[in-house]
C-alpha cells in the first residue's frame, strides 16, 4: 500500500481561536503524531487564495493507520480538551488520502495546495511530471494526493462533534523554500495545469505557510 495523507482543511469560531490555538499546539499535534502509523504532522495558515483558513496534513506510512484501532479508539474517546475544540471547527473538510505519485524529500515552509473537489485520475506519465516539476528552483517536494476509498470514517464521536465534514477528490500539494517561489508556483496552477496532472472539476488553490511541524522522531521515547 501506498503512503497515506490525511488532508485537513478548516475555519475557526473566532470565540475558539485561542482554545485551538493552544490545544493544538500543546496537545493534539502530539497526540496524532504518536499514534501508531503516524510519520509527521504539519499545520499551516492561508496566505492567499483558499476557502479556508487553515490546513493541516498527517502523514502515515499507509492509508491503514486512520482507520487503526489505536485511531478510531482515540476518534471515539476525545480528551475533554479536543471535545471543546471540535465545537470550534467550521467549514471542515477532510479526507484520508493515499500519495499517487511524489518528488523531492526535503519539506518547504510554504505550501501550494491546488485542492481537487472534483475527481483526480493521474495520468502515467504522473512520476516524471513531478519530477520535473521537483527539479524546478524553488521548489522542495511535489505531491499528487488521492482519496483513499474506505479509509476516511465518519461516524466517530469526533465527527460527530463537528456535525459533518466534506470529502474530497485529493489534492496537489508543493512545498516551497520561500514565499515568491510559492507565489511563482500559484500563479502556474491554473486549470490546464490541473488537467495535466488528472484533476478534473472544481478545485481551489491555497497558498499557505507552516505554522508548526512534528514528527515522529521528535517525540520521547521513539
Amino acid at each position: 500500500m501506498r503512503p497515506g495523507v490525511l488532508g485537513i482543511w478548516n475555519d475557526v469560531a473566532a470565540e475558539g481561536f485561542a482554545h485551538l490555538e493552544k490545544w493544538y499546539t500543546r496537545e493534539h499535534i502530539f497526540e496524532r503524531v504518536g499514534l501508531p502509523g503516524f510519520l509527521t504532522g504539519r499545520r499551516y495558515e492561508l496566505i492567499s487564495g483558499g476557502d479556508h483558513r487553515f490546513f493541516t496534513f498527517y502523514e502515515a506510512d499507509s492509508p491503514a493507520a486512520f482507520t487503526s484501532k489505536a485511531y478510531l479508539e482515540r476518534l471515539n474517546d476525545p480528551t475533554p480538551w479536543t471535545t471543546e475544540a471540535m465545537g470550534y471547527f467550521r467549514n471542515m473538510v477532510r479526507t484520508a488520502c493515499e500519495v499517487a505519485a511524489s518528488a523531492g524529500v526535503a519539506s518547504g515552509p510554504y505550501a501550494v495546495v491546488l485542492r481537487a473537489d472534483g475527481s483526480v485520475k493521474p495520468p502515467p506519465e504522473i512520476d516524471a511530471m513531478l519530477l520535473e516539476a521537483a527539479a524546478e528552483e524553488g521548489i522542495l517536494r511535489v505531491q499528487l494526493l488521492t482519496a483513499a476509498q474506505g479509509f476516511t470514517r465518519a461516524d466517530t464521536a469526533e465527527a460527530r462533534l463537528r456535525k459533518g465534514d466534506k470529502v474530497i477528490a485529493g489534492a496537489l500539494v508543493v512545498e516551497c523554500v520561500r514565499l515568491e517561489d510559492a507565489e511563482r508556483v500559484a500563479a502556474a496552477l491554473d486549470e490546464d495545469a490541473a488537467a495535466r496532472v488528472g484533476i478534473s472539476g472544481p478545485f481551489v488553490l491555497g497558498t499557505y505557510g507552516l505554522l508548526c511541524l512534528l514528527d515522529k522522531g521528535s517525540l520521547a521515547g521513539d
